[in-house]
Formats: C-alpha cells, structure tokens, sequence
C-alpha cells in the first residue's frame, strides 16, 4: 500500500512544484537557462554526429538522405550553375536530378521564386555534404545574431535550445533564416531603416512570410524602410533575371497552379506538417470551403492584431514581437519549421515583460509549454488537432493581451 501512496504523494509534489513554477519569474528563468545549457550542446551534436557524419557518405546516422529538405536546394542550384535554371520548375526533371544525385526517395517539388536559385546556386558549389554543413552553420549564425540584438547572450543560449531550431537544423530547412531577417528588420526599423527595408526585403524567397512588413511599414508611413524593402526585392528579382534569363520566371508562374494542387488540396507533405488555419481545419476532416473561410478569418484577424499594434503601441519590443507572430498566420501554409519566428517573439515578449514590471500568468504557461513544441506534427498526427496553430495563436493573445487598451474596472461606487 505503500507504493501507490508514494506515488501520489509525487505526483502532488511534481504538480505543485509546476505551478510553483508557473508563479515565478526568477524559477522560470532559470530552469530554462539551466535546461538550454544541457539541451543545446546535446541538440547540436545530434545535428553534426547524427545528421552530418552517417557511415554511408550522403546518408545521416538513421539512413535517410543527409539534410532531406536541403537536397532540393542543392539540387536545383545545381541546375542553375550548369545553365538549366529552368528545370527546377519541370516537375519530372526536377525529380529526376534528385533521384541521380541523391536516391529514388527524395521526391520533393520545387515551388520557391527564381529569386532563391541565387544562394541555392551559392551553396551547390560545394559538395552536398559540406554544402549541408555550410547551409546549417549560416542559418544558425544569423539566427543567434537575430536572437543577440532581442534579448542578449541569454536569448541566444535559450532560443537556439527551442526545438523549432532542432526541427530546421535536422531537416536542412530555411526557416532560421525567415526567422532572423524577420527578426533584424522589425528591431532595427526605426534605428536604421535602410537596414531593416534590406532585411525585410530578402526574405523575397518566402513571398508568403514576408508580405507583412511591406504592409505595416506602408501603415505607419515608414517610407526610407519600405523603399529600401521594395528596392531590395527588385534587385534580386533583376540579379535572377540577368543570373539566368526569363525561363525560371516563365516556369514559375506556369507551376503556380500545380503549387497550390500539390501543397494545399492533395497536402502531399503530410496534412500534420500543416500549422495553419487552413491546414487545422483539413486536418480535422473539414471541406476545402471550410478551410480557406477559417484561413481568411485567421489572416485578417492577424493583420488586424498587427496593425493595430504598430499604429498605437509605442514599445518597439512588442511592435517586433506581433510582427514575427502574426507573419505566418497569413499564409495557408505554414509547415511547422516555419513557426521559427515565434521563437524570437517570445524571446522578445518576455524582455518587454520583464522591462515592465514582470511576466503575467498567461505568459508563463506559453514559456512552460514550449518543450512541448517538440512534438507539434506527431501530436498532431495522433490526434488531428493542430498544436502548431495553437501554439501560435497562443502567442499572439498573450502579444495582444500585454499590448491593446483594457477596459478599467468599475468599481461599485464609480461615476457612469
């Protein structure tokens, strides 16, 4: 009989000790700068043993194709540095420059703009995997640089341990990359512009993340940043064309529609990879009408929010921090390594909380809840509820919450 009480009695304490923990700032703090210190040196090797260094050459320690989203990348910059930049956008030889380099299972359609083929070029220059390596150290070095100008050498520390990062790291994605530019151009708009509009404007490769800045930065009239932005996104579509001629151009818009077919109605990467309104709603069994009405609600409902925050918020932490929030609610897809950004704009609300007197109980939970992150597509497939999407939405009430007006309290002797 002793046994079960024991565990009880345990059990009682682990839950105790959890709101206790929920209760305090300082407790907080520390256990996840303690717990990044061990998970991020652990989170590292695993990417550079395991995924960079497997016994077969080109395969990682479980077999599979070193960098599996990142053989697409190389690939096709392979193709634009022999001349042939058009062929990413031909579906069947597309596949087949990924089956002779890499093996008949990578099968991956190449959806990106012309504008991607200049650093996908870039990296093909290497072998695959030092060009692999490269990839991951630079996308990691902008986002810890990204991290640094949040919130310090702690930031760092306890934003590279997210699991996002590990989920971007592992596959050879560029959401670090979507992440930091994001992140530097929303920090640096008021101090230095010209910056910012470059930074914002390089994120072009992802036109469906970075279609916000443009939007808040017309709102708010900061024009020396959005002509910055609009002038980096014409150099790069003009150094695409020059680089390699109109073919790539003329390939990607004839593939648009075979874009949408393939990610957004026959979701051929898994409806369970899909965090977005759109995809929670397919992934609960709901019709496409269903889907893309819920999605519009959710995109305006964010740039709403967003705007909102940039007309009337005067702290440049939280402006930041809504724009990296609400930027992947407006896309109908939104592949979890593509919730990167959240983690800076938690980064950046618990900072702007501490500067303002400390943290409220909703944003506690948030910071508690985050290792659970690590399981966003296999909670998701299990269950068939999109914990991605509520993890993001769970970010932006608690943005919302700190930053719109509350109504005061009336008390019972108050005037009306």
């Amino acid at each position: 009989m002793r046994a079960p009480s024991n565990l009880q009695a345990s059990l009682h304490a682990a839950i105790a000790d959890l709101r206790d923990l929920a209760r305090s700032d300082t407790r907080l703090y520390r256990l996840a700068l303690r717990a990044s210190l061990w998970l991020l040196p652990v989170m590292l090797g695993i990417v550079l043993l395991g995924f960079e260094m497997g016994p077969v050459p080109g395969r990682d320690c479980t077999g599979n194709v070193m960098g599996v989203d990142f053989t697409q990348v190389w690939a096709a910059g392979q193709a634009a540095l022999r001349g042939a930049a058009a062929e990413p956008y031909d579906l069947p030889r597309h596949l087949q420059n990924l089956r002779e380099a890499f093996g008949p299972e990578c099968r991956f359609a190449w959806h990106y703009p012309p504008v991607f083929l200049l650093p996908a070029a870039a990296v093909a220059a290497l072998p695959p995997p030092s060009a692999f390596l490269a990839w991951t150290l630079a996308g990691t070095a902008l986002f810890a640089l990204a991290l640094r100008f949040a919130g310090g050498r702690a930031a760092i520390i306890i934003g590279l341990a997210h699991p996002l990062v590990f989920c971007n790291l592992a596959y050879g994605q560029n959401g670090l990359f979507t992440a930091g530019l994001l992140t530097l151009g929303a920090l640096l708009v008021d101090r230095r512009p010209l910056v910012a509009g470059l930074c914002f404007g390089l994120v072009a490769y992802k036109p469906q993340l970075a279609a916000l800045p443009p939007l808040l930065l017309l709102a708010t009239g900061r024009w020396r940043c959005l002509g910055a932005c609009i002038g980096t996104v014409l150099a790069l579509c003009l150094a695409a064309l020059l680089a390699f001629g109109t073919a790539p151009w003329l390939g990607f818009l004839g593939t648009l529609g075979e874009t949408d077919r393939i990610i957004l109605r026959q979701a051929a990467a898994g409806l369970d990879l899909n965090a977005s309104a759109y995809g929670a709603v397919r992934l609960a069994g709901g019709p496409f009408a269903l889907a893309w009405t819920v999605q519009i609600a959710a995109s305006l409902g964010a740039l709403a929010l967003a705007w909102r925050v940039w007309t009337t918020c005067p702290d440049p932490l939280l402006r930041a921090a809504t724009l990296l929030a609400a930027a992947p609610m407006l896309s109908p897809y939104v592949p979890v390594y593509d919730l990167a950004p959240l983690v800076p704009a938690t980064v950046l609300l618990v900072v702007a909380a501490r500067q303002a007197g400390g943290l409220r109980a909703c944003e506690r939970w948030l910071l508690v809840a985050a290792p659970l992150t690590a399981a966003l597509r296999t909670g998701a497939e299990a269950t068939g509820i999109c914990f991605g999407l509520i993890f993001a939405l769970a970010t932006l009430a608690c943005l919302a919450a700190r930053t719109l007006p509350q109504p005061e309290p009336r008390g019972l002797g108050a005037l009306p």
